[in-house]
């Protein structure tokens, strides 16, 4: 008789093992799911950050133009260049304007602003604004 409650305690005993492996596995599992979200969301709030930084040079550059033309009506346009340490510590940031001649009496200028302009894929945000005359 005292065999067979042996086996019988080895046998809970092994379930007992088999359950608590398997919800650590579980838990381990969450855990990764946990961080790998985290990650997922850090990310995405860099790309919104350097997306409103990119937007941000292009209101910038807007309020250049203004100014621009206001001193001096030929105005064509220009390119700035930002290196690392003005903006941010490591990123650049590279702004054009461009102005067009649609018509004698029509201009556009075009504002376009890269950040960070030292990555791989910076944002790219482009702005059209049109000139009165």
């Amino acid at each position: 008789m005292r065999v067979v409650g042996f086996t019988s305690r080895k046998r809970r005993q092994g379930v007992v093992i088999v359950m608590v492996l398997l919800i650590l596995m579980i838990m381990s599992g969450l855990v990764a799911q946990f961080f790998r979200r985290a990650i997922t969301d850090r990310r995405q709030v860099r790309n919104e950050f350097l997306h409103q930084q990119a937007i941000q040079l292009t209101l910038a550059a807007e309020q250049l133009l203004t100014e621009r033309l206001a001193a001096d009506a030929g105005y064509k346009g220009e390119t700035w260049d930002h290196p690392a340490g003005v903006l941010h510590q490591t990123n650049t940031a590279s702004v054009v304007i461009t102005i067009s001649n649609t018509s004698p009496d029509d201009r556009i200028a075009t504002l376009t602003a890269r950040y960070p302009a030292n990555a791989d894929l910076p944002f790219k945000v482009t702005r059209t604004v049109r000139l009165s005359p």
